[in-house]
């Protein structure tokens, strides 16, 4: 790498640096608030709070990445070309698809970070938080093989260890017990969600009822349960795709598919999460055409404005997409990839426009 290739990383890494520093400590805020109030209940403390605050920030992290690199790179070029550096690297015989090739390395280095943290980091630490959380708020729950959660409600013993685990099977196990102790059934779900009346719904249900005269078994493709449960204790129950790397989601959507049962949400889930990555790149790219064109003499703060209005919209386009996708019954791999593929277009049209 040359001593020019150096000086823009530099400036795009460092801008971008701080950039995710204020949005991670905005971000840490806002959670830490929202945990206060559970704060004496069961033994979560404080320090637990802080604690949970802190396991959350790599997901969170990977979230911001794409709006930070965008940022980052619109503030760290912006102060080079304020400055008249762009325009003397440009009068020295620099040409811009040679500064573009620069900013795609960063950006790459940048995508390769956001997919470090999206695959190794965030869903492990956002798993443990959850679990932990959970185990110091509720004293009724209980852990066994350093994976395994069991809650007792009443006659009903529930195992919600897959979830907890991010194991890519999911679902919860269900054993009833009569008065005397002896165990009544045993019931497995392959998936589980929480009903807005704060039961479960639970997926491909499989219960085997034992009596004297013998054992009955039911299969219903999608049973509703009743529970007294805590809401918090229920949705440990559920598969979260922010719990689970690209390669457990990719194998939870197989689990599902094997079983005929619908994993539409999570096909998306798992392109989206192939997408943001991409984006990264692309947001990185993004900056030079502006920092060329439109906002060549702008102010940081105008640059700011511009970086967080085309954040956000790409931000809600995807949201946006991601929850109509799975309603509408959409190419998983479109309805994740449009918004990454819109911005390629633009970032490209604007890099041909520049002299």
């Amino acid at each position: 790498m040359s001593t020019i290739d150096r000086y823009l990383a530099t400036a795009m890494l460092g801008a971008t640096g701080l950039i995710m520093l204020v949005l991670l400590g905005l971000a840490a805020f806002i959670n830490f608030v929202g945990q206060v109030d559970n704060v004496g209940e069961g033994s979560y403390t404080l320090l637990n709070a802080l604690g949970f605050v802190a396991l959350n920030l790599p997901q969170q992290a990977y979230e911001m990445l794409p709006v930070a690199a965008l940022l980052g790179a619109l503030l760290g070029l912006g102060a080079l070309a304020s400055n008249s550096e762009l325009i003397v690297l440009r009068a020295s015989g620099v040409s811009i698809w040679r500064l573009a090739r620069t900013v795609a390395i960063t950006g790459g280095a940048l995508m390769l970070l956001a997919a470090a943290l999206g695959e190794l980091i965030a869903p492990p630490a956002e798993q443990y938080a959850k679990r932990f959380r959970a185990q110091q708020l509720h004293k009724q729950l209980s852990f066994t093989g350093g994976q395994s959660g069991w809650v007792k409600d009443g006659n009903v013993i529930v195992n919600i260890g897959a979830a907890l685990s991010g194991a890519e099977d999911g679902g919860v196990r269900i054993y009833r017990f009569d008065d005397d102790g002896r165990i009544a059934s045993v019931g497995t779900a392959a998936s589980a969600e929480v009903s807005a009346s704060q039961n479960w719904l639970l997926g491909d249900y499989r219960e085997s009822s034992f009596s004297a005269a013998g054992v009955a078994t039911r299969n219903e493709r999608l049973a509703t349960q009743r529970s007294d449960l805590n809401p918090d204790l229920l949705r440990l129950s559920v598969v979260d795709v922010d719990q689970l790397s690209g390669r457990r989601l990719a194998r939870y959507v197989s689990y599902l598919e094997h079983n005929q049962l619908n994993s539409e949400r999570y096909k998306i889930a798992l392109w989206a999460r192939v997408a943001s990555v991409v984006s990264v790149f692309m947001m990185a790219m993004l900056a030079l055409p502006f920092v060329f064109g439109s906002l060549r003499t702008s102010g940081a703060g105008t640059r700011l404005v511009v970086g967080v209005l085309f954040g956000v919209a790409y931000y809600l386009a995807s949201k946006t997409l991601a929850s109509s996708g799975a309603v509408y019954g959409l190419n998983p791999v479109l309805t994740a990839f449009l918004p990454t593929l819109v911005l390629a277009v633009i970032t490209l049209l604007m890099m041909v426009r520049l002299r």
